[in-house]
């Protein structure tokens, strides 16, 4: 994994590119929607234009993010990434809801079945959110990036409610206008599908403000490399919580009873530096070194 400063900085570009191809994807289907008459295809436009914020919220909190400590935040920034994570995806959802109240208000109305230009529109747009998708999520992997996961299963939901746009229209054109409630049904599932996602999105970011532990892997990644370095008789303990893309761990560490105060702290520096040489994740780690025999707590 590369480190804090260049995974902000690919994290960044990554925003940037998904920033763009929203706005494009955006204007694109609010326009087609309207010249051809499809609400569906609006609803989705609307959605893109979450997808916009969810981009902008995420290259501005990825350019904060990696400021260095201060007096004020001596643990760093990186939790403004979920912070704006949850704030979008609030957004995102109270769209989403909006979206599904119209589309049923709407399903007494008579409409006019969508123009083709609305098949080629929604068929475009898939194919840019897919790969949206592959890229975000690759991306997402790389850095170890919640937020650019989230935004990854947001273009996945994205793929799924154009699809729902593209068969609505498809249903209608070849139905006839008595079938004009498809386009109208369309748009009540792109608003389920933003709902669905934008809670997800919300559960995983509040997950990761309230200290969530590191994946299981990654414990056991650093207790198998301080076990196995020379002096360390065991470790007691291991807990760490999540700031932005990286970690933060407090790392209990078992030394021989005879084993010298300035001893015990020069070793436990060293394992802190092999850990975090090996783990580009973690960015800080608070050693404690017990005698291995731990007769006194009782």
């Amino acid at each position: 994994m590369p480190n804090v400063g260049e995974s902000y900085g690919a994290a960044v570009k990554a925003a940037r590119l998904t920033l763009v191809l929203n706005l494009l994807l955006c204007v694109s289907k609010i326009v087609a929607g309207w010249m051809g008459n499809s609400f569906a295809l609006i609803a989705d436009g609307l959605n893109n234009l979450t997808d916009v914020g969810i981009s902008a919220a995420l290259f501005v909190g990825m350019k904060l993010a990696q400021k260095p400590p201060d007096s004020h935040h001596p643990y760093g920034h990186g939790k403004i990434e979920q912070e704006l994570t949850r704030i979008v995806a609030t957004a995102v959802l109270v769209t989403g809801g909006g979206i599904i109240w119209e589309g049923i208000r709407r399903f007494s109305h008579e409409v006019a079945p969508p123009d083709r230009l609305v098949l080629v529109v929604a068929a475009v747009s898939i194919g840019f959110k897919i790969f949206m998708y592959y890229y975000q999520n690759r991306m997402a992997k790389k850095l170890r990036s919640s937020a650019l996961a989230a935004d990854a299963l947001n273009h996945k939901a994205d793929v799924a409610s154009t699809s729902c746009v593209l068969l609505g229209t498809a249903v209608v054109r070849l139905a006839g206008p008595e079938w004009g409630v498809a386009d109208e049904l369309a748009a009540v599932l792109v608003g389920i599908l933003m709902v669905v996602a934008a809670g997800h999105t919300i559960y995983e970011a509040s997950s990761a403000m309230l200290d969530e532990m590191p994946p299981e892997e990654t414990v056991t990644a650093i207790r198998q490399l301080a076990e196995g370095y020379p002096g360390i008789e065991g470790v007691d303990l291991i807990v760490g919580r999540k700031s932005g893309m990286h970690y933060l761990i407090d790392l209990h560490l078992k030394v021989a009873d005879e084993m010298q105060v300035r001893e015990a702290h020069f070793l436990g520096h060293q394992v802190k530096d092999w850990v975090m040489a090996e783990m580009p994740e973690i960015v800080d780690i608070v050693v404690h070194m017990e005698p291995e025999d731990q007769f006194w707590k009782a």
